[in-house]
């Protein structure tokens, strides 16, 4: 599990310049101890040495589409190497990077991002968003969803974590609209920051996907940059996942308040606007409670499996049983999470309701309203205690109780797969002594 602070970090290193092997690092909230996040499997797109047009032909094609501008890294848990099988691959993270800012050193590669890419984007986002004429994918934006299912593909049992900066978020917005379910399911979390919001330009298909996961779907925006203008204000919908709106600070100009520069981390999270802090703690804790039941569901699966003496040759016993009291730490610390969060929610929200009315009362005070007048004016804005109230406090509940049925089943099943463990040992070691004295 990642702070803020260190997403935002893996997000970063969309602009580093790797090679293919490269381990990719870093720093820990507290600035204790490096994090490795796993090791550059591909990179999109041209090598830095190739990027630069260097012919006629090279022109024609990136003009043509022939040549996306698409850039970005794919990093895997596991070094690949002959002996490395994609089936091995368990974790796969996706970093796609923003747009291109030295047109000094790499003209083509800029055009690429801010003529041909962005402002067109930028062009069809506000035709779609004002006027409901939709036109087709960007060539980039098209690209970034092949790559994305191409990459999914080739490791069919890893899970998929995504981060993307300003293009890189219009890139993976894309992408993800274009999974199908099988797809979807293997997606742990995406993290997009000071990107444009293509909902709008995404079709109704491609908008009921991203729905789909809209709590695992982080979108972080400063409104103090220019690119995110086309986000609302306020609320949550007609955007790709769950909007993030920053309690930002004044970076000092333009560049640099894109550049993250207004980000303010106390303790490692994010300082986020209050408007924006239900959604953000709804989110997380959904996100958090399905983690839990991916670890729930491993444990079964290891358990139903069996652990022979094989097993523990390939695996050492001692790391086999630290995996299993990670698993509960992290079960521990997840779940203690969760439901805080959530008795914290249920308590504010408690009485919500009722608040309402006696704003509304004092507010009609000395009119002929009646409590039913109000009640019905209410609801014709979407305003009812179910709504306000009785519905979210329910929602909460059953996270709770899920929760904690999730947590009883990890610690029944990691009890269970020590028992195990300890009888392989023992028959084992009952084993090898017999052999010792018939030598």
């Amino acid at each position: 599990m990642y702070t803020d602070q260190e997403k935002n970090r893996i997000a970063w290193k969309e602009y580093s310049k790797f090679n293919v092997g490269k381990e990719v690092d870093i720093e820990s909230s507290d600035g204790k101890k490096e994090k490795t996040i796993g090791y550059v499997s591909e990179i999109f797109g041209q090598p830095p040495e190739k990027d630069m047009v260097t012919s006629p032909e090279d022109l024609e094609a990136r003009f043509l589409g022939d040549i996306s501008g698409l850039n970005g890294y794919i990093v895997t848990d596991k070094k690949i190497t002959h002996e490395t099988r994609p089936e091995d691959v368990h974790e796969v993270t996706i970093l796609f990077e923003g747009s291109e800012a030295k047109f000094d050193k790499n003209f083509m590669g800029a055009v690429d991002d801010w003529v041909l890419t962005d402002a067109p984007t930028a062009l069809q986002i506000s035709m779609a968003k004002r006027l409901g004429i939709k036109t087709g994918k960007i060539s980039q934006l098209d690209a970034a969803s092949k790559e994305v299912k191409a990459a999914m593909d080739r490791y069919p049992n890893a899970r998929f974590k995504f981060y993307a900066h300003s293009l890189g978020g219009l890139n993976l917005q894309a992408s993800l609209g274009s999974l199908e379910d099988k797809y979807l399911n293997r997606v742990d979390g995406a993290y997009i920051y000071e990107a444009p919001n293509l909902y709008p330009q995404l079709s109704d298909a491609e908008k009921k996907q991203v729905d789909k996961i809209k709590y695992k779907i982080f979108n972080f925006i400063d409104k103090r940059d220019l690119v995110t203008w086309e986000h609302s204000e306020e609320g949550n919908e007609g955007v790709v996942g769950t909007l993030v709106r920053i309690d930002s600070k004044d970076a000092g100009n333009l560049g640099k308040q894109h550049m993250w520069g207004g980000y303010d981390y106390k303790a490692g999270y994010l300082n986020v606007k209050e408007e924006s802090l239900d959604d953000y703690r709804l989110a997380r804790i959904k996100q958090t409670k399905e983690q839990l039941q991916l670890k729930k569901q491993a444990l079964e699966s290891w358990k139903k499996s069996g652990l022979s003496g094989n097993d523990l040759i390939s695996m050492d016993t001692i790391q086999a049983m630290g995996i299993v009291e990670s698993l509960k730490e992290f079960t521990l610390i997840a779940s203690d999470y969760i439901l805080a969060v959530c008795d914290f929610r249920i308590a504010d929200i408690k009485g919500t309701w009722e608040t309402l009315l006696i704003s509304c009362r004092s507010t009609v005070l000395g009119t002929r309203c009646t409590e039913s007048d109000i009640i019905s004016a209410l609801a014709q804005i979407g305003a009812t205690k179910e709504t306000i109230e009785t519905n979210r406090i329910t929602e909460l509940e059953k996270i709770k109780k899920d929760t904690l049925e999730i947590k009883e089943s990890i610690f029944s099943l990691s009890t269970d797969i020590a028992k195990g463990i300890a009888t392989v040992i023992g028959t084992d070691f009952a084993l090898a002594s017999q052999l010792q004295l018939q030598w």
